[in-house]
């Protein structure tokens, strides 16, 4: 297979998920986890790059988002996989608000005051109460539960598992090395102000 054939098999490949997200779009978002799944493989497989594009450039000219929102889409499935396909076949739910109530999402539907409400369509409206009142009570939480060092800690320890998780994808690894850089600077910062506001007494 010569290289015209590599370039219009790639085109083929990204016309079939194009096609794809652009129907999901259509559904008024309750397919954003199938939507999701359609930018992944895009990614992934680099075949948008033969548009002559790169990826931040791709996802708001033929995909229609910008690629803050496609990444946002794209880390919910690979985190938190079947349950952010189920809520999202259910209802409109954005990846912050996911993230907010994602405990409470199981196999057995959404837990809410002490049942699991079962993740079809036909429970939409009761999905969507709890889910909106479970979002409020997981920002109240955050609210009067200040970070403490362990939870710092648990943080951080993500965040090293995030950029670990997509190290070996050479189209973001410029991204990872500029967010490692700064974030070390930040932190070189912060720990140049600890010290000199705190006294050490012998």
């Amino acid at each position: 297979m010569d290289y015209d054939d590599d370039k219009r098999k790639a085109l083929l490949n990204l016309g079939a998920w194009m096609g794809r997200h652009q129907a999901f779009a259509l559904v008024a978002n309750r397919c954003s986890a199938a939507d999701a799944e359609c930018l992944k493989a895009i990614r992934d497989s680099g075949d948008y790059k033969e548009l002559g594009v790169k990826w931040e450039e791709f996802c708001p000219k033929y995909a229609g988002i910008s690629r803050a929102t496609a990444d946002q889409h794209i880390q919910c499935l690979e985190q938190y996989g079947e349950n952010y396909r189920r809520m999202a076949e259910v209802m409109s739910i954005t990846p912050g608000t996911f993230k907010l109530i994602a405990g409470a999402v199981s196999d057995k539907g959404i837990e809410f005051e002490g049942e699991y409400i079962p993740l079809v369509r036909e429970n939409g409206g009761r999905i969507a109460a709890a889910v909106k009142k479970l979002r409020v009570a997981a920002k109240a939480r955050k609210q009067t539960h200040p970070p403490t060092p362990a939870s710092l800690s648990k943080g951080l320890d993500k965040l090293i598992d995030g950029v670990m998780s997509i190290a070996n994808d050479v189209t973001r690894r410029a991204e990872l090395i500029v967010l490692l850089e700064r974030a070390e600077a930040r932190f070189q910062e912060l720990s140049r102000i600890m010290r000199e506001s705190t006294v050490v007494v012998d």
